[in-house]
């Protein structure tokens, strides 16, 4: 059904799917790790494990540095 939530897996691969290429520009290889941060940090959130609430947390926190990074001009 469409109107149910996707799994961790299947928002994972859509996101790794859509990944873009180093011919994008600066702002939409940013939005990408934008948009990894927020998957990681739901799974942070939704989660009752601790260990997996911290690694999720800690990898949403290096993508948005990352998509940070770029909006700076650093390169991924």
């Amino acid at each position: 059904m469409a109107d149910e939530p996707q799994s961790f897996a299947a928002e994972l691969s859509t996101l790794l799917n859509s990944r873009p290429t180093w011919t994008a520009s600066a702002e939409e290889r940013a939005a990408w790790y934008d948009r990894k941060a927020d998957l990681f940090n739901r799974t942070a959130a939704d989660t009752s494990s601790p260990g997996v609430a911290g690694e999720a947390s800690d990898l949403a926190e290096i993508a948005r540095e990352q998509a940070n990074r770029i909006r700076r001009g650093w390169s991924a």
